[in-house]
């Protein structure tokens, strides 16, 4: 990781005639500009952020970055203060596809369409993620610093040891809970999730092509809650329960533990920083669920223009900047997977990351979904469906109870 981290340092003047493009600051003429950006986790190891914004004010020497930084887990609670209280915040990380819709509908958020518009910025590169993730009201109040496809995490050694064939681009859900089963024994499962609720939500979701949590009826996704509660009972993936009480999380896949596990695109970077990983690892797209199309859930991470700032033009160059070809070079040499894609980039970044051919493909050209049209109830609707799939995966209710709590929940979220 030191040696990927020096490199990111190494790309800073490579990268510095092309980040000084763009609009210039209305005040740069008289001193250097304050741009106040709050985000999480920003001294964390390795973190991209210190090397990029070091970088872009390198480039723009009349830009000056004020980082508001806090811990993860605060940080929604914390923005949403600041931004209330009329901090002057200039640009800010929304937490999540959820979150975003919530601070857009507080008005804290700047529609940057006729910032486009006025600059001729191409949005090209960010391919479907602003239609699917950001346009709320023919409004778009973000670009993606880095986008999440989630796929498939498999540990070479444990097929190879069970004489099972790897996972494959084109596997679906039956198989992968199928594999699983083989690969389970003893205290090690062939498949495995994160135990939270939200990281199986979207194995359900995409059992029916097209399923919005803002529309359509639960009652479809019964008959996969089942098989993925039913995998869970027959030993292919480990008693969720269980899981959440001792706290289990992605060591169990760096321990050689877990034989496939579905996570995003960011483990990578935490897979190569691992430098005591006793297997090879390879990655394959998202499986998907027979008789559906081939998809995969995906997720981004916005960047929003504070809807009070008084500095719009700086804001906008830093946005860009950090969300543009040239930040998103640095993401992808951090090994973490930029909203802004091009084959020079995903290049980059399949170099840093080491990856085969077949492992790039898993990353690269995947038709996305999503939990729904962005809207401002997003985040309260993900709430109750994750709720509601924890009580039904600790045998608290059944699937179908399970789908007529949530048409219910709905009905009264919308009222509000």
């Amino acid at each position: 990781m030191k040696k990927n981290l020096l490199s990111v340092l190494a790309l800073f003047f490579a990268f510095s005639l092309l980040f000084a493009g763009g609009a210039k600051d209305e005040g740069a003429a008289q001193g250097v500009t304050t741009v106040r950006i709050a985000l999480w986790d920003y001294d964390v190891a390795g973190s991209v952020y210190p090397a990029l914004f070091a970088e872009f004010e390198k480039a723009n020497p009349d830009i000056k970055i004020e980082v508001v930084n806090a811990p993860a887990n605060d940080y929604e609670t914390k923005l949403t203060t600041m931004l209330a209280s009329g901090d002057s915040i200039d640009v800010f990380f929304a937490k999540s596809n959820t979150s975003y819709p919530t601070v857009v509908e507080m008005d804290f958020a700047k529609d940057l369409n006729p910032l486009i518009k006025k600059y001729n910025y191409d949005v090209k590169p960010y391919g479907t993620v602003l239609k699917q993730h950001y346009e709320i009201n023919g409004g778009l109040y973000a670009l993606p610093f880095r986008t999440n496809d989630w796929v498939l995490y498999y540990n070479k050694a444990m097929f190879d040891k069970a004489g099972l064939p790897y996972p494959t681009n084109d596997m679906t859900w039956e198989k992968f809970f199928e594999t699983g089963k083989k690969l389970s024994h003893g205290d090690e499962y062939g498949s495995a999730f994160y135990p939270k609720p939200g990281f199986i939500v979207p194995v359900l979701i995409g059992a029916v092509d097209g399923f919005d949590i803002s529309v359509s009826d639960f009652n479809l996704l019964v008959p996969a809650a089942k098989k993925v509660k039913a995998a869970m009972d027959e030993g292919a993936w480990e008693k969720f329960a269980e899981s959440v009480s001792l706290s289990k999380d992605q060591t169990f896949f760096f321990h050689g533990k877990w034989g496939m596990f579905y996570d995003g695109s960011w483990f990578t970077q935490m897979l190569e920083a691992r430098k005591d990983l006793g297997f090879k690892y390879g990655i394959v797209k998202s499986p998907y669920w027979a008789g559906t199309a081939k998809k995969g859930f995906a997720t981004s991470t916005p960047v929003l223009m504070s809807s009070t700032t008084k500095k719009e033009s700086a804001a906008w160059r830093l946005i860009t900047g950090i969300c543009g070809a040239e930040g998103a070079k640095m993401v992808a040499k951090s090994m973490l997977v930029p909203g802004y894609m091009s084959g020079d980039i995903m290049n980059t970044f399949k170099e840093s990351a080491k990856l085969d051919e077949s492992s790039m493909k898993a990353l690269t050209n995947n038709v996305s979904y999503g939990l729904g049209a962005a809207s401002v109830n997003l985040a309260k609707l993900s709430a109750a469906f994750n709720q509601e799939l924890e009580s039904f995966l600790t045998n608290n209710q059944s699937a179908e109870k399970m789908a007529e709590n949530l048409n219910k929940r709905r009905v009264e979220i919308l009222k509000k």
